[in-house]
C-alpha cells in the first residue's frame, strides 16, 4: 500500500544515512557554513540540495515487497540548518521573479521575431514585468483609434500566449505632444485611450481573454520614452504598450490597497 512505501522509503533512508551518508551530510553542513559568508543565495540552495539527496537516496533504495509488518520503528534524523532573514528570502523571491520574467521575455520575442527584426517592436523587461512596444505606425492610421489589419494579426498571434501568462495586463495608449487635430478626438489623451482600447477590445472579443486581468490606460504625451523635439523622437513615443505583471506583484498591490484607507492620514 502508499502507506508501507512511505514508512519504507522512510526506513532506507535511515539506513542508508548511517551506513553512508552521515559524513556526508555532516560535510555539506560544515562546507555551508563556510560558504554563507561568500553569498546569502547560496543557503537555500544548500537546503534543497541536501532534501533532495535525501530523498533521491530513499526512492531509489525503496523495496515495494516488503511486509508492514516488517518495517520497524523509524528513527529521526535532525540537522542543523542556516537560519534566512527576511531579507534575504525577499530577495530570493525577487531574484525568481526576476527570471521568470526573463523567460517569458525570450518567448515573447520568439513570437514576434519578425515584427522585432522589420517593424520597430521591442520586448523589454523591467524588473520582474515584461514590457511589449508597438510604434503607432504600424498599428493605427495617422490621427485613428481604429487597428490596422496588419496590426489585427499581430495582436491575433501575441494573444494565445498572454492568455496562457499568468498575472495581470496593462495596455497603455502613448502619443507625441504635437496637438490633434479638430475631429473626432478632443485631445492626445483622448486619443491614447482609444487607441488602447482597440488593443483591449481584440484581445476580450476575439481571444476571450478574462477581463479582469486587464486595465487600460490613455497617458496621452505625459509619459514619452524619447525628445519631442526631433521627429525620430515624436516617433519613438507614439506606441502602445502591453506590460505583463506577475501574479506575486498583484497579490502584494492588492493587499496594500486593502490595508490603506481614504480616511488615513
Amino acid at each position: 500500500s502508499p502507506h508501507v512505501i512511505e514508512r519504507a522509503v522512510a526506513e532506507r533512508s535511515v539506513a542508508d544515512i548511517r551506513r553512508n551518508g552521515r559524513g556526508q551530510i555532516q560535510g555539506k553542513s560544515g562546507s555551508m557554513s563556510d560558504a554563507l559568508g561568500v553569498s546569502k543565495k547560496d543557503k537555500l540552495a544548500c537546503i534543497v540540495e541536501i532534501v533532495g539527496s535525501l530523498l533521491r537516496k530513499a526512492a531509489k533504495n525503496v523495496d515495494p515487497s516488503k511486509r508492514e509488518e516488517e518495517i520497524t520503528e523509524v528513527s529521526t534524523v535532525t540537522m542543523e540548518l542556516p537560519e534566512i532573514t527576511a531579507e534575504e528570502l525577499a530577495e530570493l523571491a525577487k531574484k525568481s521573479r526576476e527570471d521568470s520574467a526573463e523567460e517569458l521575455k525570450q518567448k515573447l520575442a520568439s513570437t514576434m521575431t519578425n515584427e522585432i527584426k522589420n517593424d520597430g517592436v521591442t520586448v523589454e523587461r523591467a524588473g520582474d514585468e515584461v514590457i511589449i512596444r508597438f510604434p503607432s505606425e504600424i498599428a493605427f492610421p495617422s490621427g485613428s483609434g481604429s487597428l490596422n489589419a496588419g496590426f489585427e494579426q499581430v495582436l491575433d498571434r501575441l494573444a494565445p500566449a498572454l492568455k496562457k501568462t499568468p498575472g495581470d495586463l496593462i495596455v497603455s495608449g502613448h502619443t507625441d505632444n504635437i496637438p490633434v487635430r479638430a475631429g473626432v478626438f478632443q485631445s492626445n489623451w483622448d486619443l491614447s485611450a482609444s487607441r488602447a482600447t482597440a488593443v483591449v477590445h481584440r484581445f476580450l472579443f476575439e481571444h476571450q481573454i478574462d477581463p479582469k486581468r486587464i486595465t487600460v490606460q490613455g497617458y496621452g504625451d505625459s509619459r514619452p520614452i524619447a525628445s519631442n523635439d526631433t521627429p525620430e523622437g515624436r516617433k519613438k513615443n507614439r506606441r502602445v504598450e502591453v506590460t505583463i505583471i506577475s501574479p506575486e506583484k498583484v497579490a502584494k498591490d492588492k493587499a496594500k490597497k486593502k490595508s490603506t484607507s481614504f480616511y488615513d492620514e
